[in-house]
């Protein structure tokens, strides 16, 4: 058996419309609307869903306590509703209206059925609901919103029934043409608005709020609060063609932009700024690295020869300490020697024969000094007796001649001729002292009190000898 869209039609709407309960949902945002319908005091108000499809809409009405007819053409989509206990009349919308009588039906809707119509159909269909509708009636028309990209590009299309979309103000216009007095678009089934920045909120609005609109209609208009205007105020979703606001969202975002651009501008100038004297200051670092590391390297060098030098002196002062050890090794091997000889020295001149012989060598030491003296007043020596007796005459009558220009003069004459006589008459003047050769022990304090007795009686003989010369 061939089979065509409209047996696919309720699959179609179960997959792409929604379940019941989804749709039910969506179709209580008209429940205060239908708040506003008058009620007859002997029946229920007759309300009529043209292209009602599964029923979803006629089960609200009855929930409200009107009288709910559905028509439609799918036998397929209205089984669901008949099943269901609902009203269904399968037949032509255009022509069902036509047989009813004037000012007769208190509620007319269809939802998403108009955009499957002609425009002609439309506007006789918009004709008939004028004239059945009651004085007080209400209009419901709702639709796919083309002002919404997505659904305008995109979701439309995805039905091949519709015939082309509607604008809300076509649709409105088509309304008021035919005799409605009070009209309003119901922009609804969107995501709500997002906070965000300006861009991300305009791009919400035009893809994602207002996916359907409702153009509702009363032949005669109601005041506040009951106004068709009141009703949308509260419960409409913003335009997703709001040109104005999305210029506005977009201004600023430009704004926005060029502010941030402008920070980022300087931020990166400053960075770059920053950037460059960090480079300076890292090329002066590294020109100070290199100049220290060049000191550095000197100073390594210098440190490296004066400790080759203090390894140099440390191995001459270890020689020293060795040569020190010895010398102090040999220092204590005398000083034990000396004490040795000490000892003997006082043993021997506390002896019986030491003293025996006392008197032995003080006739030597006498007869050695009187043979010494002797000998020198022979050579005539400096240090002999002779000698200054001499030269304290000779000062005496050089003394006296001196004193006397004459003589003084005729003496140097005289001395001249003859020089081997003039040096020695002046070896004889000149003040020159008798000294002793040093001593070959400069320091008595280790020796014997017998040698150091000898000294000091030698010192005083020579001090002696020094006085008598002067």
């Amino acid at each position: 058996m061939k089979r065509n869209f409209d047996d696919l039609y309720k699959a179609f709407e179960d997959r792409f419309r929604g379940s019941r309960e989804l749709v039910k949902d969506r179709l209580r945002i008209y429940l205060p609307l239908l708040g506003q319908v008058p009620r007859q005091d002997d029946k229920p108000s007759l309300a009529i869903d043209l292209g009602c499809g599964r029923g979803e809409w006629l089960e609200i009405l009855a929930e409200a306590g009107l009288e709910a007819v559905g028509v439609d053409l799918n036998a397929g989509m209205a089984r669901e509703g008949t099943d269901n206990g609902l009203k269904i009349e399968l037949q032509d919308a255009l022509e069902y209206l036509g047989g009813r009588p004037d000012n007769s039906v208190a509620v007319v809707s269809a939802f998403h059925m108009v955009e499957h119509v002609p425009t002609d159909y439309l506007i006789g269909l918009l004709d008939e609901c004028h004239r059945v509708l009651t004085d007080d009636g209400l209009l419901i028309l709702e639709t796919p919103n083309p002002e919404n990209i997505s659904v305008g590009t995109h979701t439309f299309h995805l039905d091949p029934t519709h015939k082309s979309p509607l604008p809300p103000d076509l649709l409105e216009f088509l309304v008021g043409q035919a005799g409605f007095a009070e009209t309003a678009i119901l922009r609804l089934n969107g995501t709500p608005m997002i906070e965000a920045g300006p861009i991300e909120r305009s791009v919400h609005l035009m893809f994602e709020v207002a996916r359907d609109y409702a153009c509702l209609a009363r032949i005669h208009a109601k005041q506040e609060p009951d106004s068709l205007a009141a009703f949308i105020h509260t419960a409409s979703q913003p335009a997703p063609a709001d040109t104005a606001r999305i210029k506005e969202w977009l201004r600023s975002a430009d704004d926005e932009i060029v502010g941030i651009s402008e920070g980022v501008k300087s931020t990166m100038s400053s960075n770059a700024d920053q950037l460059r004297q960090l480079a300076d200051n890292l090329a002066a670092q590294s020109e100070m690295m290199r100049t220290g590391n060049i000191a550095l390297q000197d100073t390594m060098a210098s440190l490296a020869r004066q400790l080759e030098q203090l390894v140099l002196k440390d191995a001459a002062i270890e020689e020293k300490d060795a040569e020190i050890a010895r010398l102090s090794e040999n220092v204590t091997t005398l000083e034990k020697q000396v004490q040795q000889l000490a000892s003997l020295k006082d043993a021997f001149q506390s002896s019986t024969s030491w003293r025996l012989t006392s008197p032995i060598r003080s006739i030597k030491t006498k007869t050695a000094w009187f043979a010494q003296g002797m000998s020198a007043s022979l050579k005539f020596k400096p240090e002999s007796r002779l000698w200054r007796m001499t030269r304290r005459g000779a000062i005496l009558l050089a003394g006296s001649i001196l004193a006397h220009p004459f003589l003084a003069h005729h003496a140097r004459q005289l001395l001249r001729r003859f020089p081997g006589i003039d040096v020695r008459v002046r070896a004889i003047l000149s003040p020159k002292r008798i000294s002793l050769p040093t001593p070959i022990m400069s320091d008595f304090s280790t020796s014997t009190r017998h040698a150091s007795h000898i000294y000091l009686r030698l010192k005083a003989a020579v001090a002696r000898n020094q006085k008598a010369a002067d």
